[in-house]
Parts: C-alpha cells; structure tokens; sequence
C-alpha cells in the first residue's frame, strides 16, 4: 500500500496511516519494556539468547517502520545493517549485534516513538476525532438517540450541551478542529517521519563505506572488462589481420622473385593477389576499429548512430529521442554498445515482432528504455548478454533494470549519470525506423 500522490486523497487517507503508526507505538512500547527486561537478564546465561531474540524482534519492527515512513514520505529508507555470519554462535551473534551502530540507532528510535510516536499519532487522531464527532452529534442525537434516556455526552461542567440544538454551539469547535487538521495534521505527521528517516536510515559513514565499496567492485569490473576486450582485440590481430599480412608479405615476396627470373605475368597474378588481400586486410582493420569506437558515433552522434542502428536491425526498430544534447564520448561509447548488445540479445532470444527504444536525458541522467513484444522471462543471468551490459555500465556508474515477465512484454531500462557536452542538434523527438 502506498500513500495516495493527490492531496486531497492524501489527507484523507493519513487518519488510516496515523492508526498504523500508533499501532506500532504500542509494540515499541512493548518491545522497549522486553529491551529493559532483558538488559538485566544479559548478565546471566539466559539472557543471552532472548537479547538476540529481543533484538531481531527490534530490527522486524525497525523495517516495518522503515516501509511505512518511506510509503508516507514517497523516498526509500536503505536496511543499514551489516550481514551476520550464518554460522556463528549465539553469544557472538549477540556481540555482533550490540557493536552494530544501526541496532542503538534502532534502539533511540524505538524509544523515542514508544513515546513521543504515543502523543504524536494520539494527538492527531484527537484533533481528527474532535472535528468528526462533534460535526455528526447533532445529526446522532436527532436520528440515532432521540430516545435515550440521557443523551447528555457533552457535560463540560460550566454548560451540559444535552440537546441537539445545544450541539450546534459546538459545531464551530468541530469546523476549527477540521480546519487544523486539514491544514497541519499532514505537516505534523511528515515532520515526525522525517525525524524517523534521520534515524533509521544509514548514517553518512555507512553510506559513504557502502559507496566506495561499490566504486570498488565497479572498478574491479571495469578492469577485467578492459582485460577481456584487449585480449579480444589482441586475438582478433593475431587471426585476422596479422596472419593475412603475413601471408600478403610471402606473396610479394614470391613476386619479386617471379620479376627477377623475367615471368612477369606469373607477377603480375600474385601482385593482383595481394592488392585483393590489402583490401581484405583493410575491411578486417575497419571492422575491429568499429567494434572499438563506431565511426558513425563520430560523424553522427548518438542519435544517427541509434538510428543507424535500427535500419540495420532485422527487426523493426523505432527510436524515440529526447536526448536534447551531445553526451562525452566514453559515455556515448557505452551507451551505443550496451543498447545494441539489448537489440543482440532480443534477436536471439525474444522472438519479438517490433522493438522500441526511447532516449531521455533529465536531471543529469541518461535513460536508455529498450522495449520489445517477445516472449519475455530475460534475467540478468551471470556470463550472459544481459551481465554483459550491466558489467559495461557499472564503469560508468551506471544500472540495468529488466522488467521481463513471462509472456513479454520486456521492458530493458539502462540508466546512466551523465552530463551534457554540448549541442547535439536538431535531432530531437524524431522516430525513426526500419
């Protein structure tokens, strides 16, 4: 369940979350007492094995909390904690938990909403609950208990309003009651949440570990990926383009030695052989420097070079781009590759009828959305396609996202950060296909 993006629906629907929220004050407020309990029960044995139960049940409740802050906040609170050891035993399990900064962190927050959370999400279900109840008495008392016996409910002690027509005095009670929680029960409630978002999410530390951590990986990634392709490219001049020159090296030789014995006819064949042999050396040479960096980027840009691409394509390819501007050169590289090893992969696999690809460029970040009609069912599956396009976007700090349910359809999502370059022309918003 997610919190309504209209304002009305939104406030509307808060009274239901704030029930939630004050629900779970009630178990924190339980949770904290066993906390309590248990820190001097952890002095004997026993109390070993209920603080690890003790603090588990925490964290349970901690991520509840972390799904309901970030459903009503619209933002994603990250799980902060460390991954324990499967295999440890109970009394390291336990330390290990204590030394974590996130569990005290979890701790605080536990306190805090067992209490501050009671009066909050009490106070605004009280404002709420004013300005409903007092809006319908008089309607109650007129329909519901004409016929009670004493149908007093408002004894305020200076003045019993005990008629429906004494309930209309407090109609301005109601109205002023629903003004203030239409207007700040909302802000009230965020301001609250956000206080929880400072505490149950990562703190700087761990998020800027957990930062380096994947610019490690992703650096790891770019090496062997440059690895592979240099070995790819050495193989690729080994049996291509260096055995044919070695080869065209015999026939020239075998000319000259035809020209010294005066067979200049003989010659002639094998200089025509090797002129061919130059041509074939040169396609080879054209097609490995392609593979490196596509000519048609450098003439065309990445759109021409996406639209090049689809024409080339045997499936129909349309194009969709809303790029704007020109994009660095490494990034546009990427980019190119990754989106036709996409198209590769829906060709041999997708048994697609039509693919579209769409190009945006907003608040510096480069989304590439391949979509096909095929079968569906693509994952990310280690050593394929897929991987492949992920590893080459993870040097640029970039995701791969698939959405492939079976059936089809897929939808391929590339998202990279990206700066622009300069103007990229007037090729925006155009389709383009085969």
């Amino acid at each position: 369940m997610s919190m309504p993006a209209n304002p009305i629906t939104r406030r509307l629907a808060l009274p239901g979350w704030s029930v939630l929220r004050f629900s779970l004050t009630l178990v924190a407020a339980a949770l904290l007492a066993a906390a309590i309990a248990t820190g001097v029960l952890v002095v004997f044995w026993i109390g070993i094995p209920v603080a690890v139960a003790v603090f588990l049940a925490i964290r349970v409740w901690a991520n509840a909390q972390r799904r309901v802050i970030g459903e009503q906040l619209g933002v994603h609170i990250p799980v902060p904690y460390r991954e324990r050891p499967k295999r440890a035993r109970l009394d390291q399990q336990a330390l290990l938990l204590i030394r974590e900064a996130a569990t005290w962190r979890d701790v605080a927050w536990l306190a805090i909403d067992a209490t501050l959370g009671f009066v909050v999400n009490l106070l605004y279900l009280g404002v709420f609950g004013v300005a409903v109840y007092y809006l319908v008495q008089p309607l109650l008392l007129v329909t519901l208990f004409h016929t009670a016996p004493n149908p007093s409910v408002n004894d305020f002690g200076f003045y019993d309003f005990d008629t429906p027509a004494k309930t209309l005095f407090l109609v301005p009670l109601a109205l002023a009651a629903g003004v203030a929680w239409w207007r700040w029960g909302e802000l009230f409630l965020r301001w609250y949440s956000h206080l929880g978002v400072l505490l149950l999410g990562p703190t700087a530390k761990a998020v800027l570990t957990a930062r380096v951590s994947e610019l490690r990986q992703s650096r790891d990634l770019t090496v062997d990926y440059a690895a592979a392709e240099l070995r790819r490219i050495e193989r690729d001049l080994h049996d291509g383009a260096q055995g044919r020159i070695a080869a065209l090296s015999l026939t020239l030789g075998m000319a000259e030695e035809l020209l010294h014995q005066n067979r200049p006819d003989q010659a002639a064949g094998l200089v025509a052989e090797a002129r061919q042999t130059c041509s074939d050396v040169l396609d080879e040479i054209r097609q490995l420097v392609r593979g490196i960096h596509p000519p048609v980027l450098a003439d065309r840009g990445f759109t021409g070079a996406l639209q090049a691409m689809a024409l080339d394509h045997p499936l129909p390819v349309s194009v969709v781009d809303r790029l704007g501007d020109k994009l660095p050169a490494p990034l546009e590289a990427a980019a190119y590759f990754a989106t036709n090893e996409v198209l590769a992969n829906i060709t041999k696999h997708a048994e697609a009828a039509q693919v579209q690809v769409i190009v945006t460029h907003e608040r510096g970040l480069l989304r590439i959305e391949v979509r096909d009609d095929g079968r569906g069912g693509a994952t990310v599956a280690p050593g394929g396609g897929l991987d492949g396009v992920a590893r080459r976007l993870a040097a640029f700090d970039g995701t791969l996202d698939v959405d492939s349910p079976e059936g089809g359809p897929t939808t391929v999502t590339m998202a990279i950060p990206a700066f622009h370059a300069g103007p990229a022309g007037d090729d925006n918003e155009r389709p383009s296909g085969r």
